[in-house]
C-alpha cells in the first residue's frame, strides 16, 4: 500500500514536472492591435499563403514590399499595378532594410528560419509561415463587424480551432452591432464634452450598456431606445442630438451597402 502510494506521489510530480516544461516552452503572445497605417511590411514568398497575408495586409493600410520568385496570378497583378512593390527573387537581409513587420510565407521552412533569425537579429517583428512559434508574432483568426473586431488566437497550436470558434462567434453579432458600437461612440464623445468627472461618465456609460439596444435596434424601435437614454445622460446630450446619433449610426451601417461581417485570417499563424 505504502509503495503503491509512493508510486503515485512519483508519476504525480512527473506529470506537474511535465506540464511546467511544456507551459514554459509554449511562447505567450501579448494580444494587441496596431495600425499598419504607413507602415512597411515585407512578404518573402507570392504562394497562396504569401498572398493571403498581402490581401490584409492591404486592407489594413500597409505598404507592401515583396521578395519572391513564383507569385500567384493575383499577386502579379498587384504588382504590375504598383500596389505593392516588387525587391526581387532572392531573399537577403538587405530586403529588411526599413521593414516594421516581415512575413516568412514560403513552403522553404529553412528559409523561413533563416528570415525569422534576420528579422530577430534586427528586432523586427516576424510571422512564420511553416514554423509559427518560431517566430515573434501571429496573426489571429478574425471576425469584423463594421468597428467591432474579435481576434482568437492559440498560439498557432490549433488553427483549425480558431477557426471553428471565429465560425461559432459570426452567427452571435450581426449588423445590429456595428449600429450600437458607432451610437455609442458618439455618445460617448458627448457626455466626455460634458466635463463632468471619469466616474459619473462611467456611470452613465455602464447604464446604457445594460439596455436591450442591440434588441431595439434590430426591430428598428428608435422611440423607446432614446426615451430610456436621455434621463440617463442628465441633460448632457438633447432629445435632438439622440436622434441625430441613432439616425446617423443606423444609416451608416443598416443599408445592404454594409459588407457582410468579415473573417480576414483563416488561422492564427
Amino acid at each position: 500500500m505504502s509503495a503503491s502510494r509512493d508510486q503515485q506521489e512519483q508519476d504525480s510530480h512527473h506529470d506537474h514536472g511535465s506540464k511546467g516544461r511544456l507551459s514554459r516552452m509554449q511562447p505567450m503572445y501579448y494580444p494587441l492591435f496596431v495600425s499598419l497605417e504607413e507602415r512597411v511590411c515585407l512578404v518573402v514568398g507570392g504562394g497562396s499563403v504569401g498572398e493571403r497575408k498581402i490581401k490584409g495586409l492591404l486592407r489594413f493600410g500597409a505598404t507592401v514590399h515583396l521578395v519572391s520568385q513564383g507569385r500567384t496570378p493575383w499577386v502579379q497583378e498587384q504588382c504590375e499595378k504598383a500596389h505593392i512593390r516588387l525587391l526581387g527573387a532572392e531573399y537577403s537581409i538587405q530586403a529588411l532594410q526599413g521593414v516594421d513587420l516581415v512575413f516568412a510565407a514560403t513552403s522553404d521552412r529553412a528559409l523561413n528560419r533563416r528570415i525569422a533569425a534576420d528579422a530577430r537579429m534586427r528586432k523586427i517583428w516576424c510571422n512564420m509561415a511553416t514554423d509559427p512559434d518560431e517566430g515573434s508574432c501571429m496573426v489571429p483568426s478574425i471576425f469584423q463587424q463594421g468597428p467591432l473586431t474579435i481576434a482568437i488566437g492559440t498560439g498557432g497550436l490549433s488553427p483549425a480551432l480558431a477557426r471553428r470558434i471565429r465560425e461559432g462567434i459570426e452567427a452571435q453579432f450581426g449588423r445590429e452591432w456595428a449600429i450600437l458600437l458607432h451610437f455609442m461612440g458618439l455618445v460617448r464623445k458627448a457626455v466626455q464634452a460634458c466635463g463632468m468627472d471619469t466616474a459619473e461618465n462611467q456611470a452613465i456609460f455602464q447604464k446604457i450598456s445594460q439596455l436591450p439596444l442591440t434588441v431595439w435596434i434590430q426591430n428598428n424601435q428608435k422611440e423607446p431606445a432614446i426615451r430610456t437614454i436621455h434621463p440617463i445622460c442628465k441633460s448632457c446630450i438633447s432629445w435632438e442630438a439622440l436622434n441625430q446619433f441613432w439616425d446617423e449610426s443606423w444609416n451608416l451601417f443598416s443599408s445592404s451597402s454594409l459588407p457582410s461581417a468579415t473573417a480576414s485570417e483563416r488561422s492564427d499563424t
